[in-house]
């Protein structure tokens, strides 16, 4: 369990970051690397997609280990969040299947697209700032705080199952430094922008992840009593 969750939890958000060095040093190139249909794109949309899957599973469990409705509202939200997230990066299909866009809303939305991100600030920059000031919270500075002052994070604690653990750290650590680190180099296969989208997705998939992980402990130790 320890060598999977440093796998899953350490290991995979830093070969995500640099797995485009990786790509361009083979590939030589970055046109597939960068743009609306390039890889770090889609892997946003796959990281949404696959912890929308893990909380519709941890909804399940919940119900089967009969949480407080708190945790399963928790989940029910982080499933809109991610949906809205992976619909507003795929324009809500337009980068799929190629539709224009209408004359009154490309006087609104300042890239041409079908999408709310860019039509104000409401809709990109705040979103960005709450979940970048959350993960700074609680997903580092809360979880380190409990490590080094020996607080352990127990079931009694009413959010217990909304807090951020310890496997956050690393992708958090990521998402809030990505941007300064690259500013001090002159990458070009890497957008920078992109990048720390697909690190805000990677995030919620592995906090997902983590939830799920409880989850399941959780349950099967619920049953083992049962047959006890």
């Amino acid at each position: 369990m320890m060598n999977r969750n440093l796998l899953v939890f350490h290991a995979l958000p830093i070969l995500v970051v640099l797995f485009p060095a990786f790509w361009f040093a083979i590939a030589g190139n970055d046109r597939m690397l960068k743009g609306e249909a390039g890889i770090i794109e889609n892997m946003t949309v796959i990281f949404l997609l696959l912890a929308i899957g893990f909380c519709i599973s941890g909804l399940s469990r919940a119900n089967r280990i009969g949480l407080p409705s708190l945790v399963k509202a928790w989940l029910f939200v982080m499933i809109l969040g991610s949906a809205y997230f992976a619909l507003e990066e795929i324009s809500y299909g337009q980068h799929m299947f190629g539709w224009g866009t209408a004359e009154t809303w490309k006087e609104l939305n300042d890239q041409d697209e079908t999408n709310l991100h860019n039509v104000h600030a409401i809709f990109d920059q705040v979103p960005r700032a709450l979940l970048t000031l959350g993960i700074l919270i609680g997903g580092i500075i809360l979880p380190l705080y409990r490590l080094f002052r020996g607080i352990r994070l127990g079931q009694d604690n009413r959010f217990y199952w909304q807090w951020p653990t310890l496997d956050c750290v690393t992708i958090g650590l990521l998402v809030i430094l990505i941007r300064p680190v690259l500013s001090l180099f002159e990458v070009e296969f890497i957008n920078t922008g992109e990048m720390k989208e697909n690190l805000f997705a990677l995030f919620i998939l592995l906090y997902c992840i983590s939830i799920h992980t409880r989850l399941r402990l959780k349950q099967s130790a619920s049953d083992e009593a049962a047959r006890a």
